[in-house]
């Protein structure tokens, strides 16, 4: 059984090796406080990534929020709407309001809107003060969106994370970014891969901004047995719960809103894979009966 790891953004210049070792620590830990060993027969499959998409945003030439603000021109209004939708939603669900948001604005109120880059400005500097941070809130929504509507890009990246996934049965664990990846490449790979399970972490599928950008209908891959969720409520990725108010789909996905994600920014792997529940989930997938 092939147990497929599918990373997040800001992996570039990393070492994939040194990453999947992270992963697989984690996931130790998380078997561990589970009273479980490590699976019978699973090997690591850790399709990287990270370089390659760094290499494409650079040469499609995606600039942060601050950059645009700098240059005096913006890029293609339809970034600027989707950051600015996807922004406003992670403010809204973290309780930020529009006063809170108009104190980092310089302009005058009516001018404030998902196509004003000042505006989306004003909503990362408002959500400087969550776990994650301006700077990577700002790369997050970019690499996002370069993902999501760049067909080259995504392309790309979801070639590297296919070639994985090679008939025959499987888990797939997705993270973050990762998590858009595996659903995109996960609806369009031939049914003779088997994935007993897909487990996503940190996800931010159920953002509308997101959502609205991937193939519909929504649906649960013809090549996924079942699905998986978790997240911890702190997360600002990871907003919503994958359920049928946000992400429905049949059968319907199993969620898990508890995880107590202790790394710093209440988003990262390690803080995932080590909880009891989603080890638990993983186990189980990879121990299912073959017939």
């Amino acid at each position: 059984m092939k147990l497929i790891f599918i990373h997040g953004r800001a992996q570039e210049g990393k070492n994939p090796v040194k990453l999947q070792k992270q992963w697989e620590t984690a996931f130790r830990r998380g078997l561990k406080k589970a009273g479980l060993d490590w699976p019978p027969g699973v090997t690591v499959a850790f399709p990287f990534y990270g370089d390659r998409l760094d290499e494409l945003i650079q040469a499609v030439n995606a600039p942060l929020v601050e950059e645009v603000l700098t240059r005096g021109a913006g890029p293609d209004s339809r970034e600027a709407e989707f950051r600015g939708e996807l922004l406003y939603e992670m403010a809204s669900a973290r309780g930020i309001t529009d006063e809170q948001i108009q104190a980092h604005f310089r302009g005058q109120l009516h001018e404030k809107g998902p196509l004003n880059w000042e505006w989306v400005q004003a909503i990362l500097r408002a959500l400087d003060a969550t776990p994650l941070g301006e700077a990577a809130i700002d790369m997050f929504t970019r690499d996002v969106y370069v993902y999501l509507t760049c067909r080259a890009v995504q392309n790309a990246v979801d070639a590297i994370v296919a070639a994985e996934l090679t008939a025959g049965p499987c888990v797939v664990v997705g993270h973050s970014l990762g998590s858009v990846v595996g659903y995109n490449v996960l609806r369009r790979i031939p049914e003779a891969v088997l994935v007993r399970r897909y487990v996503t972490v940190g996800s931010p599928l159920g953002v509308k901004a997101i959502k609205r950008r991937l193939d519909h209908p929504l649906a649960m891959p013809l090549t996924v047995s079942d699905w998986c969720n978790a997240m911890d409520e702190r997360d600002v990725v990871a907003l919503y719960p994958l359920d049928d108010r946000n992400f429905p789909l049949t059968p319907a996905i199993m969620n898990h809103t508890k995880v107590n994600n202790r790394t710093a920014n209440r988003h990262g792997i390690t803080g995932y894979l080590d909880d009891p529940w989603v080890a638990r989930q993983i186990h189980e997938a990879t121990q299912l009966r073959l017939d």
